[in-house]
């Protein structure tokens, strides 16, 4: 289907039958609807992910009270916790030969079991302080209004 010919102008292209047909003017409340469906998605994504630092959170700290209690076992059962009461009573025992205290101390503590419980409490404190932000990241709706 050809358009006719106007015969003051040159034959009218795809694009410029397209942006005839275009409104010139927008809807009065287009931004406002825009404005209202980004909030509502980036709101439900910021809940999501705010749902799951807190169960990363507590999952953590759960880990750390696990992996801390079970390296408290360790620490009496390898003889570190004897250690560490020695030092603190007869400090001249551990000043009379400081070397040989520590490497025993060294040898005897579960570094493995610290580690992970280092690691569990670290990881914990992250998703808390992601928590402590969150409200200071994205304004509630009272705010912005």
């Amino acid at each position: 289907m050809r358009e006719p010919t106007r015969p003051d102008a040159a034959p009218r292209d795809d694009v410029e039958r397209l942006l005839a047909r275009l409104d010139a003017t927008p809807p009065p409340d287009l931004a406002a609807r825009v404005l209202a469906r980004t909030t509502r998605r980036a709101r439900m994504r910021w809940g999501l992910w705010v749902m799951l630092a807190a169960l990363a959170g507590l999952c953590a700290a759960a880990l750390a009270a696990i992996s801390g209690y079970l390296t408290g076992q360790e620490l009496v059962q390898s003889g570190a916790y004897a250690l560490v009461l020695l030092a603190l009573e007869d400090w001249e025992l551990v000043a009379d030969a400081p070397q040989d205290y520590l490497l025993l101390l060294v040898e005897t503590i579960p570094w493995l079991g610290l580690l992970a419980t280092t690691a569990c409490v670290l990881a914990a404190y992250v998703a808390a302080r992601l928590l402590a932000r969150a409200p200071g990241l994205f304004p509630s709706a009272s705010e912005a209004a």
